[in-house]
């Protein structure tokens, strides 16, 4: 079996925002897991899983307020990342969703990509990739 990355874990104020976010961004997406549980300090915790059968985000409600602006100087995650079929296609679903771009990625001949914050200001990123040729995707000196 190759490595791989299985899940990512993001804590936020208010889960339903994200989830929603990510359902209205990747509508082949559902919840495929979702509970609560005590954590070590009583605090009763709402976790969601996020994704398909292969790769999942977990979504807690452990955050306070928003996480830093992405141009801010921070220790922790800037933002994820997700292939799509059609940049497009996702940037008119989440704008008759009401949610605003944040930006554009660079121009490059093999893919296009564009970056959007949720309600608590975590960045994701979705890419197309127009060649299937991974020195072509992964061409960074253009």
């Amino acid at each position: 079996m190759k490595s791989y990355l299985e899940h990512a874990n993001i804590s936020v104020a208010d889960p339903k925002l994200t989830i929603e976010f990510l359902l209205t961004a990747i509508p082949e997406w559902r919840v495929r897991g979702q509970g609560t549980y005590l954590n070590d300090l009583d605090e009763e915790v709402e976790w969601f899983h996020i994704g398909d059968d292969a790769f999942y985000i977990a979504v807690d409600n452990l955050a306070k307020g928003s996480a830093l602006h992405w141009t801010q100087r921070f220790t922790g995650l800037n933002h994820l990342g997700f292939a799509v079929p059609n940049v497009e296609e996702l940037v008119q679903r989440l704008k008759q969703g009401g949610y605003e771009m944040d930006h554009w990625g660079a121009e490059h001949p093999h893919r296009k990509n564009v970056y959007y914050q949720d309600a608590h200001a975590m960045q994701f990123e979705f890419v197309e990739y127009y060649s299937p040729r991974s020195e072509e995707r992964n061409d960074y000196l253009l």
